[in-house]
């Protein structure tokens, strides 16, 4: 299947085209812009494969701006965007009161994940309501639709913490509650449900899905390999929910691997990836010529560089400019010095380049965290030598260690294996109570930021 989605029906709500006449207005169907209720119905197996691709298309909308923003919050990253100084004032919160108290620059992790949350229940219904295709190929587009709405509703609520998220949302004039006010842990769960149903629909769709998934799913594009990305992605919530015997219990029906070291690092790549293409595909977000002139660009924070460990070859994800270091006026140091942004990545070939959206290093990871807090300690300094020794920086010394000194391992050897890979540094800090100046480096007369706060839109429709 070609990596470029040109072809996708995208469309949420889809156009019908009016043909005038001499005296009356004749509706025509445009039959590559079908309504959604032609779409749901009784979908053909045609129809089903359109909305799938565009529900995968949907899927990796999300990814720069979590890069981005969320990145600039745990400060793995600066955001140089001279189109808009905001970008900088903002998400770096310069003055603010450690809550993000504008909207701006968040959609991509708010309202575009809710797109594709949208798009994934058109999927249900649609397989749900048709005749045309097998009982067998009803789950599978299931399976494959609730994994990514279940991954998709992560998103919203890394974004809002606190504040809580709607589940339910098939019916736009009457969506659910919040859940989770107060308690992230109960949006969590109730994302848990979304995922765990996934999994029973992809074990009830025999030995194959039937529908053409991209290159991005390759090696997991059968009901038993989609499963394992369901898994991997309920571990990563059951690990954000505390649920640490359920984080395993998760990791044992993923695609963990613990047999990995230094002569076989493509074992830590291994992973589904979003895919991207050439224009008008969707591109890469995260890449730019390597040392050209550019208005707009996120620059590697100089603590991550200033903070590893000897010999780490992690570092290599980024490499210094030499002609066009990169500086803002907005971007100064407490004795008013411009801070240069100096290191860029370079982990991407091309415009086009796929990106992994869970990867094998980060199960591994998330198996110490877990095996840590299931006080299975030597388990744990076990998973985190696998990352050190495959980067090159030796065993971990955990002789007379807390449990909390073994966390900031663990939390330091996923700064750096997961680096500006969805804004990861800050979620951590954020769930595991660690969002402070011990943590965050603040050079930049930033503040800590704890969330996004709700947007007007959201306030207004409760209000009303």
């Amino acid at each position: 299947m070609k990596k470029s989605f040109n072809y996708i029906l995208k469309g949420m709500l889809l156009v019908t085209v009016l043909a005038f006449s001499s005296c009356e207005i004749e509706e025509i169907v445009d039959p590559n812009n079908p309504s959604v209720g032609s779409a749901i119905s009784n979908a053909s197996f045609a129809e089903m494969q359109f909305l799938i691709t565009g529900l995968e298309s949907r899927h990796r909308s999300y990814f720069g701006n979590a890069a981005q923003m969320f990145g600039s919050f745990g400060r793995e990253v600066w955001p140089y965007f001279a189109s808009d100084p905001r970008f900088i004032g903002d998400w770096l919160d310069m003055g603010g009161d450690g809550t993000y108290s504008d909207f701006f620059g968040s959609g991509g992790t708010y309202a575009t994940p809710y797109l594709a949350v949208k798009q994934a229940n058109i999927v249900i219904q649609a397989a749900e309501n048709s005749t045309k295709i097998s009982a067998q190929q009803v789950s599978a587009a299931k399976g494959i639709a609730k994994t990514i709405k279940g991954y998709q509703l992560l998103w919203p609520l890394m974004q809002q913490w606190n504040n809580g998220i709607r589940i339910e949302v098939e019916d736009p004039l009457n969506p659910g509650p919040r859940v989770g006010i107060d308690n992230p842990t109960e949006a969590l769960q109730a994302i848990q449900g979304v995922l765990n149903e996934g999994l029973s629909d992809l074990q009830a769709a025999g030995g194959t899905l039937g529908f053409k998934l991209s290159v991005g799913f390759s090696g997991f594009d059968t009901p038993a390999g989609f499963a394992q990305v369901n898994r991997a992605i309920a571990a990563r919530v059951a690990l954000y929910a505390k649920d640490y015997a359920g984080a395993l219990n998760a990791l044992n029906g993923s695609f963990i691997d613990l047999n990995v070291d230094a002569t076989s690092t493509a074992k830590m790549q291994r992973g589904p990836a979003h895919v991207y293409g050439q224009p008008p595909d969707g591109e890469n977000p995260l890449f730019q010529p390597f040392d050209r002139p550019t208005a707009a660009i996120l620059i590697c924070h100089p603590a991550w560089i200033e903070d590893a460990l000897p010999n780490d070859a992690r570092l290599n994800k980024v490499r210094q400019l030499v002609t066009n270091k990169i500086t803002n006026s907005g971007l100064r140091n407490a004795n008013g010095e411009l801070l240069v942004g100096e290191y860029q990545d370079v982990r991407w070939s091309d415009n086009g380049a796929d990106i992994p959206f869970i990867r094998n290093e980060e199960l591994i990871l998330i198996y110490a965290e877990a095996q840590l807090f299931s006080n299975n300690t030597t388990e744990a300094v076990r998973a985190i030598n696998i990352v050190r020794n495959t980067w090159g920086v030796g065993n971990y010394d955990a002789a007379g260690k807390s449990q909390d000194d073994i966390l900031e391992e663990i939390l330091f050897q996923r700064r750096y294996s997961l680096w500006n890979e969805g804004g990861h540094r800050w979620i951590d800090l954020r769930r595991t109570g660690k969002l402070d100046a011990a943590h965050v480096d603040l050079r930049d007369q930033g503040h800590l930021i704890l969330q996004v706060a709700r947007p007007s839109t959201e306030i207004n429709w409760d209000g009303n």
